[in-house]
């Protein structure tokens, strides 16, 4: 039995930046992970072959840039290894049948090859990040701070310059935002292709703001890449832990919190292990899962009932490539390499994927893709000439016809098809060129990380007004859960997925808050002691 402050659950990226700024703070912190690997789904591995480093889920970490985190540099992440690349462009989209549209880093240049399109349409860009302006700070705020709930965020919303016309941009679909904003078919095509980036029903009333945030953020970050991996940012927390007298543990699935007279106070693993938590126990495993880690009677009959509306986003069906050569699109103006492109050919085809998801079937008509080559940019992620690349289908789990199991028996199938409408929108490059390839259907990406559950890599639906949030419920407030001394982070609490860091920096906020230690002494690195 060993002990420590505070024991935590998994070594996704969030866990581990609560794990950073309590080990800033003075506390001895222990993280525990089932893998072989720390990162859970910003993690990157050689999965095709040696020297093709790939990331497993996400790719950009470019809503981090905006948090307080990295614009105030609050965990020094730079000394610990991490370095981030802002490839120009930072989104292709071709088109078979006509001149495609390239975001570039210069909002200008995005703005001019828009007008090719329609001149209405870039000037309507400009009036759209104008108006992300107004509000991104409010949204920002809101994001990185613990108590935030639906009505914070519509209060929030109001009092921006815009106003409650805010209110209306919210609580809209993208779709409706995409119509209302632009009138090119190709226009509105690739701004709604972006929205889809949340693995969000673009469709469905809640999603009005993503095609104003994620462009903004896109033409403000790029698609922020960091080099060597999405890995290189758990890889830089895990080292701040350590450096601070902690440890990282890997192999070691947490099956039961311990819980004595009501409190948390450790985690027992698989092997049969038990580590004991003087202060506090951390938690980022799925809620759909911590029934059976921590017992239902003690979360309470409410908060297991409410469990029962979280449901899944858009799940993902993806290859990863070790290529000879280097992915390039068919564009007007030449073939052209990207780190990220998007394939969709219409709104209509878009919305018929998203209706085809909603029944179980498998669409390959035409199928939207995200498909993304970090080793443009980044050459530490294959060797000399060679190149990675990931092919996202939007796919899902549950399948009308055979259920989840039937992916064993299609997807090798279901990946040739999306492929060959990948290399359509190609120059040059063949199925010669694949030196290996690695399939993940969305119940693998189940099986390779029980946090993506139903396949999900981003977080839930349920709650649009928490951005993929965990509702609150009786018995819930904020990253406590229902037994004193434990806390949950992760992609199913406030504000949802994607690689912000704002659950686990909002989660060691409360923590810290809880045992009386300032969250300033954590981001000024000093070990301090409870306040009385």
């Amino acid at each position: 039995m060993t002990e420590f402050d505070v024991v935590v659950a998994g070594a996704g990226h969030n866990s581990l930046i609560t794990a950073a700024y309590l080990a800033r703070a003075g506390m001895r912190v222990l993280v525990l992970e089932r893998a072989a690997r720390i990162g859970g789904d910003t993690s990157t591995e050689e999965v095709t072959l040696p020297g093709f480093r790939h990331d497993l889920c996400a790719s950009a970490h470019t809503i981090f840039q905006s948090s307080p985190i990295v614009r105030n540099d609050e965990l020094e992440l730079g000394r610990y290894g991490l370095r981030y690349l802002f490839p120009d462009p930072v989104v292709v989209m071709p088109f078979l049948d006509g001149p495609g549209i390239t975001m570039h880093r210069d909002r200008a240049a995005t703005v001019r090859d828009i007008a090719r399109h329609s001149p209405n349409d870039a000037r309507a860009y400009e009036r759209m990040l104008d108006d992300w302006d107004l509000i991104k700070d409010s949204q920002n705020r809101a994001r990185y701070s613990p108590a935030a709930g639906p009505s914070d965020a519509i209060a929030a919303l109001e009092a921006t310059p815009a106003g409650v016309e805010t209110v209306r941009w919210r609580y809209s679909s993208a779709l409706d935002t995409v119509r209302e904003r632009f009138e090119n078919e190709r226009v509105r095509t690739f701004f709604l292709w972006l929205s889809l980036m949340t693995m969000a029903r673009v469709d469905q009333p809640g999603t009005g703001l993503l095609p104003l945030s994620i462009a903004a953020g896109r033409q403000a970050f790029s698609w922020t890449t960091a080099e060597g991996g999405s890995v290189a940012l758990p890889d830089a927390l895990a080292r701040i832990v350590v450096e601070r007298g902690g440890a990282v543990r890997t192999g070691a699935e947490v099956t039961r919190i311990l819980i004595e007279h009501g409190r948390a106070v450790g985690a027992v693993t698989s092997d049969g292990a038990e580590y004991r938590a003087r202060r506090a126990v951390v938690s980022t495993i799925h809620v759909k899962h911590l029934p059976a880690v921590v017992g239902g009677a003690a979360l309470g009959e409410d908060f297991v009932r409410g469990l029962a509306r979280w449901r899944t986003g858009v799940t993902m069906f993806v290859t990863h490539y070790a290529l000879a050569a280097e992915p390039r699109y068919r564009l007007d103006g030449g073939p052209t390499s990207s780190v990220a492109a998007g394939i969709c050919g219409s709104t209509e085809e878009l919305l018929a994927a998203l209706a085809a998801f909603e029944r179980g079937d498998i669409h390959l008509d035409r199928p939207p893709l995200l498909c993304i080559s970090s080793s443009v940019v980044d050459a530490t992620r294959a060797p000399a000439g060679r190149h990675t690349l990931k092919i996202v289908g939007f796919l899902p789990y549950e399948l009308r016809s055979g259920g989840p199991e039937r992916w064993d028996t299609v997807k090798d199938d279901v990946s040739g098809a999306l492929l060959e409408q990948y290399l359509r929108h190609t120059s040059g490059l063949t199925e010669r060129d694949i030196l290996a390839r690695h399939i993940e259907s969305p119940l693998d990406l189940e099986r390779r990380n029980p946090h993506n559950y139903r396949g999900s890599c981003h977080g839930g639906e349920q709650d649009l007004a928490q951005e993929g949030a965990l509702r609150p419920m009786p018995g819930w407030a904020g990253y406590r859960l229902p037994v004193a001394g434990l806390y949950q982070t992760g992609a199913t609490t406030h504000p949802g997925a994607s690689v912000t860091g704002a659950p686990g920096r909002n989660c060691a906020q409360v923590l810290l808050e809880d045992l009386g230690i300032h969250f300033a002494d954590a981001v000024a690195g000093r070990a301090t002691s409870s306040r009385s």
